[in-house]
C-alpha cells in the first residue's frame, strides 16, 4: 500500500533491518503473546496451551519478554526457528530476518502482509465480524483452535530442517 501510494510497485523487496544486539534467548518456537491496548483482540486466548503442547513434544518454546531495546527484541525473534504471533512488530521482525512464522489474524487484514514464502497465515473464521474493530470480544480471541496453530507450527518447523535453534547455526 505504501509503494502504491508513492506511485511505485512492490516486488517483494526485503526488509532493511539493523544488526541485532545479541541475546541468549533461543529455541525452536518464539511466542509473541502480547497485544497493545489499540488492538486487544489480537491477543489469542490459547498461547499458553500451544506452548504446553509444543513442550510436550520436546520443543524449546519461549514467550518473548519485554526488552529495553528493539534490537534485543529483534535478536530474540531471529534466535528461533519459528515465531507464533498476531499481526505485530515481532511478525515483521520474523519476516525481515527470514524466520518462519505463523501469524494469527483475528481482527486485522491478512491481505496487507506479504508472506515472503516463509509465513503461514491463519485467518479467523470470524474475521468479518471483528475486522478492524478496536474493542474487545472474547470470541475474536478464541475462534482459532489450538490444533490449527499447532499443525501450522509443526509444518513450519519441518521446513527449517534439523531441530537446532537458529542461534546455534548463526
Amino acid at each position: 500500500m505504501i509503494f502504491d501510494g508513492l506511485g511505485l510497485q512492490f516486488l517483494g523487496e526485503q526488509y532493511l533491518l539493523p544488526d541485532p544486539i545479541k541475546t541468549e534467548l533461543a529455541g525452536d518456537v518464539a511466542i509473541a503473546a502480547e497485544a497493545g491496548h489499540v488492538w486487544p483482540m489480537k491477543k489469542w486466548a490459547y498461547y499458553g496451551d500451544l506452548k504446553q503442547r509444543l513442550e510436550e513434544e520436546g520443543f524449546t518454546v519461549n514467550v518473548l519478554p519485554k526488552r529495553s531495546s528493539l534490537l534485543e527484541h529483534l535478536a530474540d525473534v531471529q534466535n528461533h526457528r519459528c515465531l507464533v504471533s498476531g499481526d505485530s512488530l515481532p511478525m515483521h521482525f520474523a519476516l525481515g530476518t527470514r524466520t518462519r512464522c505463523v501469524t494469527l489474524f483475528t481482527c486485522t487484514s491478512p491481505w496487507e502482509i506479504y508472506d515472503y514464502g516463509i509465513q503461514m497465515k491463519i485467518v479467523s473464521p470470524l474475521l468479518d465480524q471483528f475486522f478492524y474493530k478496536r474493542g474487545y470480544d472474547e470470541r475474536a480471541t478464541t475462534a482459532i483452535s489450538v490444533n490449527e496453530v499447532f499443525e501450522a507450527v509443526m509444518t513450519q518447523l519441518a521446513a527449517t530442517g534439523p531441530a537446532e535453534s537458529r542461534a546455534a547455526v548463526q
